[in-house]
């Protein structure tokens, strides 16, 4: 951050979004104290059936995961491998390469065993920032060949739609 301006306008909005954080733990913390009203609130959202230091999934979640699924699965191995320093970038997983062109899990995202010998392209492929289900198959912004670029704007696609339908 080269440019004062810039810096200033960012400290102030961080200052104003401290203040909102203190000014509600001033106004929520004694009324919770006094009234144990929070206490209550979330007693009354959280259903019977659930019991303390259980996980509990919401509606909204069960309703939405499948579509979620079927438009846009990530590949987790990607930060996971960064940050362990396995790869230096996401480079090393492009172009997206499925055997004989077809799209589906055990062509495009079966891992490739590199103490039997297998290489990547030959014997197993390799996928992107997206990725494929062993259960559902390849979701629909899923490409063979894809590169950086293409994955990228696809979850921006996908960011963009699900802001738009919230």
């Amino acid at each position: 951050m080269a440019d004062g301006a810039q810096l200033e306008r960012a400290f102030a909005g961080a200052t104003v979004h401290d203040i909102f954080n203190l000014l509600s733990v001033a106004i929520l913390f004694p009324l919770e104290v006094i009234s144990h009203y929070l206490y209550h609130l979330t007693n009354a959202m959280l259903p019977d059936s659930v019991g303390d230091g259980e996980k509990w999934e919401g509606p909204i979640k069960k309703i939405v995961s499948p579509f979620a699924g079927r438009v846009l699965k990530s590949n987790k191995d990607v930060i996971k491998d960064i940050a362990t320093g396995k790869v230096e970038n996401c480079d090393a997983y492009y172009p997206v390469l499925c055997l004989d062109g077809i799209e589906d899990y055990k062509h495009c995202a079966s891992k490739c065993d590199k103490d039997a010998g297998e290489e990547v392209g030959v014997d197993c492929g390799r996928v992107g920032l997206i990725t494929c289900d062993k259960n559902t198959g390849c979701p629909a912004f899923f490409q063979n060949g894809a590169n950086l670029h293409d994955d990228s704007i696809s979850g921006g696609v996908c960011l963009v739609l699900s802001l738009f339908l919230l």
